[in-house]
């Protein structure tokens, strides 16, 4: 209804998930990056929790598109599925050749023959599990027991289990102790902070097609952050109706009150019983404003979180040889390549945010910069090296060097850069990422103006 008005060429903020807008920000790359690791090393059993709307079927869509070939999924969105019918669901994904009055016993032997034979084909089969927290205990054993297929060497089947976080005290539980134990990784998907708020606002937009200047103003960022608390799938509808009020309006862009009848729109405001609902309206509208004014509410935090910053250490090895490698002349010997390429990838992130997207062409195993040295000096990579960037971050705990790729102002040109990459590179499931939140981080962590050495995830 609003998309020409606001030129737009699609509706920018629709709550079905669509891969095509996979926001990056909030650490939801990381946590893709690190499943995808953990499930193509064979890493056993994940869990991924994450509250009502923070995007946990779009990461899930995501996680699907970037696996390679190999990988087999099975995708179970039902979890009111008994012990029993949870292994027919899987046989069925998998076309055994089972029916419905197959015994238990046969199924788990047409599993497991399944599973070896993708084994032998240097395959994987990996189940996916939507709402988990909704599992019963006996389901829940059901998947432990699953988990237990595997050679002398590696498992033969992985499971990823994707809930609330009730999910979390559910397998706290001493009568699945023994699947606790299983689970080999853990991610937690956070509300957006307000910062990302508008990142992600900025991102849909641009990915809509629209092209103008700051189409919200700071005003309707903050009311937005502080009315969607930072779950995407709340702030898409707020968003969209923010808009429709725009709209509706004839106005060019979204301010604080197009938002604030969104808000209005999206829920009742709360009336104390003792006041009358004119006067609970304003009081309503009073506090908002108020909040608003505060300074602190850069700092927001979801309820019954608080703020607090975990440093990871570094190594000390690792910070000399980072050290070094800044110090390092391009044409001299040492690590010339990531010398020369971690100067640039600084300037290129101490650059004011303009929005924008950039490549990730993969994701390294480890903090090893001599590694990242030996990939530079390797074709195609060395073609591509003046348009190459490092940046660094904590993915599964531990530090690690994602390869970046370019800037593109629009979507359309950085998609046609993707599809001109090499077919080595291709290989590897490259893939678009926001620039907004990466120089955010950096700039946020940046380098210290005493030390000259970079803070927390950016050496």
């Amino acid at each position: 209804m609003y998309n020409r008005h606001f030129g737009l060429s699609a509706a920018p903020f629709r709550i079905t998930p669509d891969t095509q807008r996979f926001f990056g920000g909030g650490q939801r790359a990381e946590i893709l990056d690190s499943l995808v690791y953990a499930i193509t090393h064979g890493e056993g059993m994940v869990k991924v929790t994450g509250e009502v709307g923070t995007g946990k079927t779009m990461l899930c869509h995501m996680l699907q598109e970037q696996l390679p070939d190999s990988v087999e999924v099975v995708y179970l969105t039902n979890p009111s599925l008994t012990r029993d019918e949870i292994l027919a669901a899987i046989a069925l994904e998998l076309n055994l050749p089972a029916s419905a009055d197959t015994s238990r016993l046969r199924l788990q032997q047409l599993l497991q023959n399944h599973l070896l034979e993708a084994h032998r084909d240097n395959r994987q089969v990996v189940v996916f599990i939507e709402e988990a927290q909704q599992m019963s205990l006996d389901t829940l054993e059901e998947i432990r027991l699953l988990s237990n297929l595997e050679t002398r060497y590696s498992k033969l089947l992985q499971l990823v289990l994707f809930g609330q976080p009730e999910l979390d005290q559910l397998i706290e539980k001493h009568e699945i102790r023994q699947l606790r134990d299983r689970i080999s990784h853990c991610f937690r998907l956070s509300p957006l902070s307000p910062p990302e708020v508008r990142d992600y606002l900025r991102f849909r937009l641009h990915s809509a097609g629209y092209r103008g200047n700051d189409l919200f103003t700071p005003g309707a960022y903050r009311l937005l952050a502080l009315s969607s608390g930072g779950l995407i799938r709340r702030l898409n509808i707020l968003a969209d109706k923010a808009l429709l009020a725009a709209f509706a309006a004839q106005s060019d862009r979204v301010g604080w009150r197009h938002a604030w009848r969104a808000r209005t729109d999206n829920a009742r405001v709360r009336r104390l019983p003792f006041l009358p609902r004119s006067l609970a309206a304003g009081l309503g509208a009073g506090v908002t404003a108020a909040l608003l004014g505060f300074t602190v509410f850069t700092q927001y935090a979801p309820p019954g979180q608080e703020n607090t910053a975990h440093p990871t250490p570094i190594s000390q090895n690792i910070d000399e040889l980072r050290a070094t490698a800044l110090q390092t002349r391009p044409a001299s010997g040492g690590l010339p390549l990531v010398s020369g390429r971690l100067l640039a990838s600084r300037h290129w992130l101490q650059q004011p945010s303009r929005g924008g997207l950039t490549i990730q062409l993969l994701l390294t195993e480890d903090d090893d910069l001599h590694a990242v040295e030996k990939l530079l000096s390797r074709q195609p990579y060395s073609e591509l090296l003046s348009e190459l960037y490092l940046y660094r971050s904590e993915v599964a705990g531990r530090q690690r060097w994602s390869i970046l790729f370019g800037e593109f102002d629009n979507r359309t040109k950085a998609l046609a850069a993707l599809a001109d990459l090499p077919g080595r590179i291709q290989r590897r499931q490259p893939y678009l990422r926001s620039l907004g939140p990466l120089r955010s981080r950096f700039q946020a962590t940046g380098p210290d103006t005493r030390t000259g050495k970079n803070k927390d995830d950016y050496s």
